[in-house]
């Protein structure tokens, strides 16, 4: 049985503080909204200068409306609240779509590797 595609993440907001969208977060899980964290400044080499601190908050399509006014009404700081329809929509399971072809690949090289061990 096939399954259902996931629900698409949208952008919610901007905050130029990584700790600030921590505690959107955090704001936005203690009401049941889900939400995903992204910018340089998560990585493992942590930027936080200047633009690249910017830390985007993004929530699912469905309960963005109510996301926007839970934000709004709090204390976190400056931020940019996107519109409705900013940002290309974040499929959370997209990363996983190259899976396939590097597993090819990999075994495609395994094989050629295995074939010029034999012939030397």
């Amino acid at each position: 049985m096939p399954s259902a595609d996931p629900e698409p993440f949208v952008l919610l907001a901007t905050l130029s503080d990584p700790a600030a969208a921590d505690l959107c977060a955090a704001l936005l899980r203690s009401e049941g909204i889900d939400s995903r964290l992204r910018g340089e400044s998560l990585g493992p080499y942590r930027l936080t200068i200047g633009d690249m601190a910017a830390t985007q908050v993004w929530v699912p399509l469905s309960r963005f409306d109510d996301a926007r006014s839970l934000v709004s009404e709090g204390t976190l700081g400056e931020f940019e609240l996107a519109e409705p329809g900013d940002g290309v929509p974040l499929q959370p399971e997209a990363r996983w779509s190259a899976l396939p072809a590097v597993l090819g690949a990999l075994l495609v090289g395994l094989a050629l590797w295995l074939l010029l061990a034999r012939l030397l």
